[in-house]
């Protein structure tokens, strides 16, 4: 305790000698050489105080440095007439009382009374000045003194640096919040101007086109350009690192290798069946590129910043809830394509979402869409 303590004219208490004299005197006044500590446990005194008595009073110019030894105290101002008081601290067993009044002489700035039973340790200056080398002891005392509480006022300003870091931190993390709410609401108008305005009304474009879906990711890009950049977003929490990189990739190979079977299974089976007549489209060079590198893009916007900014403004732990939002918001996105494709972009997006939950990085999930995808059009099952 670092703020200015009073004492008053003795309190209900008993006093005795002092118990443990060492193990008290190494806790208020650590570092003094083995003459004056010897010297000081001379004047050390131990007083029993009763839960409710006032050990120290505003205003008073006492000086004693106590221990707590055993206990707890309540330090309070009083309000003024109206006899109310506000409660500063409560201090436990271990914590000192009134070092600044016998380090600067001045009043004590705040009341002091005993919770429960306690057992204090005091040093009264008038003790020590009576001892035959008191001055010296005095001048020794308050050296070591002035160490402690320096200690104790550092580590205080350390807590409280910390305290407002925080703060700030918290101040940041809301202000990013309000820019991810505006770019997602801004993501959904966008896919319900390019559904109901751009494609259909205005232009008249083909959407099922090549040129069509790049032209919609590359305006998708730009706000989330945008927003990566206000954030200040580094390219990990974006899924953008080497770290787990092997694992997503071997991970990921491995379910696009049984993607890419299935959807040929499924793709035969639904031919011989006749129910889904659907041509397959050869897997060109050209087309084949352009589409791994949409997947990247995809994989860029709907895990890398969607569900990592669900999953950490909403402090989603297991990320279950994020991979819901993002692959549904996402889904929504796609309502130009039809209903159909926003379910299938929804599922396929809790899948992609949990591979990338497992290693938080997009090489893995990159690969399963792209396989994932192209295997839908390779084998005509789209």
């Amino acid at each position: 305790m670092t703020s200015p303590l009073a004492s008053v004219p003795p309190a209900p208490s008993s006093e005795a000698p002092a118990a443990s004299p060492r193990d008290a005197l190494d806790k208020i006044l650590p570092g003094l050489s083995p003459a004056m500590a010897d010297a000081v446990r001379q004047a050390m005194v131990v007083r029993h105080v009763a839960a409710g008595a006032t050990i120290m009073t505003e205003g008073d110019r006492t000086d004693s440095l106590y221990l707590i030894e055993d206990g707890n105290v309540t330090v309070f101002r009083a309000l003024g007439i109206d006899g109310g008081e506000r409660i500063l601290a409560t201090l436990p067993a271990g914590a000192i009382l009134g070092e600044m009044a016998l380090l600067d002489g001045q009043p004590r700035s705040a009341s002091v009374r005993a919770a429960t039973d306690c057992r204090l340790t005091e040093i009264a200056p008038a003790k020590v000045l009576a001892l035959p080398n008191g001055e010296q002891v005095l001048a020794a005392i308050r050296s070591s003194l002035a160490v402690a509480v320096t200690n104790r006022m550092r580590t205080q300003t350390d807590k409280y640096v910390a305290a407002v870091e925080r703060e700030m931190a918290a101040i940041k993390e809301r202000q990013h919040f309000g820019r991810f709410f505006i770019y997602a609401l801004g993501l959904m108008t966008i896919g319900l101007l390019v559904n109901d305005i751009l494609s259909k009304q205005i232009l008249d474009v083909d959407i099922f086109t090549p040129t069509f879906a790049w032209v919609y990711l590359l305006i998708i890009m730009i706000p989330t350009s945008l927003v990566i950049w206000r954030m200040k977003i580094p390219l990990r929490d974006l899924g953008i690192t080497t770290i787990g990189m092997k694992r997503s990739i071997v991970e990921g190979a491995i379910l696009s290798a049984a993607t890419v079977a299935v959807a040929f299974a499924a793709a035969w089976v639904l031919r011989t069946t006749g129910i889904h007549a659907g041509t397959p489209v050869p897997a060109e060079w050209g087309p084949t590129t352009g589409y791994f590198f949409h997947s990247v893009l995809q994989e860029l916007v709907a895990r890398g910043l969607l569900q990592s900014s669900f999953q950490r403004f909403l402090d989603d732990r297991r990320g279950l809830q994020s991979v819901v939002l993002s692959s549904t918001l996402f889904g929504v996105f796609h309502i130009h394509f039809g209903f159909m494709a926003v379910v299938v972009t929804i599922l396929s997006g809790l899948l992609f979402g949990a591979v990338y939950l497992r290693h938080r990085n997009l090489a893995g999930v990159t690969l399963l869409h792209f396989f994932a995808g192209g295997a839908a059009f390779w084998s005509g099952l789209l």
